[in-house]
């Protein structure tokens, strides 16, 4: 079978997840936009990545060059079918799917849709677990367990993301401080982000020691474009904050941060690989045992009514974060993302279930 990775909404954070999967895959990832193309040619060694014109790309392009897509957009069964189905008999064979999940968030109304994918990738249990909790798992087609691929990748990888990260985030700021990253989701079906609402009680009270970078959501842009150029203009000549936007690295950011600082990203669960501090916006005052908020259980979970007073209690707990939850922070990541698999047994399971 002839495959191909595909990003066709362009959407920038997607490049992390399908540029590993297409390197696992031994396989080309095509590109529709010039901006995402130079991305991935630049940021993954390894990667066989090609750009085709917008006007060019469409089902029928797919079924006569490829036999099966890996995509993070939702492409279900019955999508396929409508798309596919009458050329798969122009062209006498079957199109196949994969679905890679582009990170693991306690965000359920997204994953519950992979539920009805050709193929699904899941990372481990958490995964499948919250596709029970939801009542999607029995509607669940194919699926292949994976780990958290794009971690191991990194490893593989680290001296070439730790010049970058040097070059294109740390020289952004005037001297080397401890790290903070504020990775605020987007406006969601739910609401989830808090960067509309909080920045200013983040941004204006950042202590001098510290370097604070804003890893914004590609999509926080579009929520509201004239709040968030406005209020990156306004905090743009601070010496210690730095916004980054059309970035889509992950662990080589994570790697270098001292504290994470967030709200529902799925940056969060990615971050327990390094089993540092954890803090959480809890905008929604959510339970810390809910399935929504499974994530706060690995770090201190800030109340709206002390957002103002952010930075003391991150002093104030960081000094006890280590023994308050290094071991459920462990127990998290081998939760979600299991034993880590190598690229061979991994696209070994993919390839046995397209046979299927």
């Amino acid at each position: 079978m002839k495959g191909v990775a595909l990003n066709p909404s362009s959407q920038i954070h997607y490049i992390d997840h399908l540029s590993v999967i297409a390197i696992l895959m031994d396989i080309p990832l095509l590109f529709l936009d010039e901006f995402d193309f130079q991305c991935g040619k630049k940021y993954y060694p390894g990667l066989s990545a090609f750009k085709v014109d917008y006007s060019q790309f469409s089902p029928e392009y797919l079924i006569n060059h490829f036999d099966v897509s890996f995509m993070s957009d939702l492409w279900d069964r019955e999508t396929i079918k409508e798309k596919f189905s009458s050329l798969e008999k122009k062209y006498g064979k079957r199109w196949r799917n994969v679905h890679c999940p582009h990170g693991f968030s306690d965000k359920g109304f997204y994953l519950q849709k992979t539920a009805m994918e050709d193929v699904a990738l899941l990372y481990g249990d958490n995964m499948i677990d919250q596709l029970k909790h939801y009542g999607v798992w029995d509607l669940v087609n194919h699926y292949v367990i994976t780990g958290n691929y794009r971690f191991t990748y990194f490893k593989q990888h680290k001296a070439f993301y730790d010049a970058i990260f040097h070059d294109e985030i740390q020289s952004r700021f005037d001297k080397v401080r401890p790290l903070i990253l504020y990775a605020p989701t987007w406006l969601d079906l739910e609401e989830s982000t808090t960067f509309f609402d909080y920045y200013s009680h983040i941004l204006d009270h950042l202590p001098d020691e510290y370097n604070l970078l804003v890893k914004l959501h590609p999509r926080l842009e579009l929520d509201d474009t004239v709040s968030c150029y406005r209020i990156m203009g306004k905090y743009e000549k601070k010496k210690n904050v730095f916004f980054l936007k059309d970035f889509p690295l992950v662990f080589p950011i994570l790697a270098h941060t001292d504290i994470y600082l967030g709200d529902m990203s799925s940056i969060g669960y990615d971050f327990l690989a390094f089993d540092k501090p954890l803090f959480f916006l809890n905008k929604q005052k959510k339970e810390l045992n809910d399935r929504s908020s499974f994530l706060f259980q690995c770090g201190t979970a800030i109340e709206p009514e002390n957002f103002l007073n952010l930075y003391s209690v991150i002093e104030k707990s960081i000094q006890n974060d280590k023994e308050n939850f290094s071991g459920v922070r462990k127990a998290m990541w081998e939760y979600t993302f299991g034993k880590e698999r190598s690229f061979s047994e991994i696209k070994t399971d993919i390839l046995a279930a397209l046979q299927k």
